[in-house]
């Protein structure tokens, strides 16, 4: 069964050449403490600012964003006792583009990333232009990851407005590598809801994916996902996903 291109991409030509990360992070302080990146890079939200799942079946990003990265400057570093990465982008995506004047002012504050247990609070506010112009989106979010030898367990909640539309969106996962990092399992569970009128819409997604490393340039993943609507108490089609990545 045909699935349809991930939202971030502006639309199904998959000849078309696509951006994923092209920035550059110059160093104005030592040790890291304050940084100026610019370029096209991920929305600092969440979870996936400290995880790298760029070009993988596992992810993170919600499609109510409207994006996962976009073009513009962001100012980031790492304290003592912090992270952070404050960005202000075009709010277009993968091109640039200034129809209807979008913009996306987005951020991360956390905990640092290399302690067993992290905590960040983001925010995410713009004009999001897209297939059908431009929407209004308001977010905010707490991330936490804790992390117990070989196993991994993260949770994001987030909740704002899109359009004046109330939106909550949760997820959990667990996860587990080997000692070499050469094979990763992990389930997640997504939850996104959302108020249009009185009564809150909702829907299910549970994902069990495997990641296979047998080279540091060459990676095979699986990826298992099940759908549910919670309104209509229907089950979408069921998904089963083959990746296979070399870094050359």
């Amino acid at each position: 069964m045909y699935r349809p291109p991930p939202f971030f991409f502006d639309d199904g030509d998959d000849t078309e050449l696509t951006w994923r990360i092209a920035n550059f992070n110059y160093t104005a302080l030592p040790d890291g403490k304050f940084n100026i990146r610019f370029g096209h890079f991920e929305i600092p939200f969440g979870l996936e600012q400290n995880l790298d799942t760029n070009g993988t079946l596992r992810q993170y990003t919600f499609s109510d964003r409207g994006v996962k990265a976009d073009w513009g400057i962001s100012f980031n570093g790492i304290l003592t006792n912090l992270d952070y990465e404050i960005a202000l982008t075009r709010g277009s995506g993968n091109e640039i583009k200034s129809q209807g004047n979008p913009y996306i002012f987005s951020g991360r504050l956390g905990t640092p990333s290399h302690e067993n247990f992290v905590v960040g609070l983001s925010w995410f506010y713009g004009d999001v232009l897209g297939g059908s112009g431009i929407t209004e989106r308001k977010r905010l979010g707490l991330d936490f990851a804790y992390y117990y030898h070989n196993w991994e367990l993260l949770m994001e909640v987030s909740g704002g407005q899109t359009e004046q539309v109330d939106t909550v969106n949760l997820l959990m996962e667990v996860s587990w590598r080997s000692a070499l990092e050469g094979l990763h399992l992990y389930a997640q569970w997504k939850n996104s809801q959302l108020k249009p009128d009185n009564d809150w819409e909702a829907g299910d997604d549970f994902f069990a994916g495997l990641r296979w490393f047998p080279s540091s340039n060459f990676e095979v993943s699986t990826q298992f996902i099940k759908q549910i609507d919670l309104v209509k108490q229907q089950e979408k089609p069921t998904l089963l996903t083959l990746q296979i990545r070399l870094r050359i």
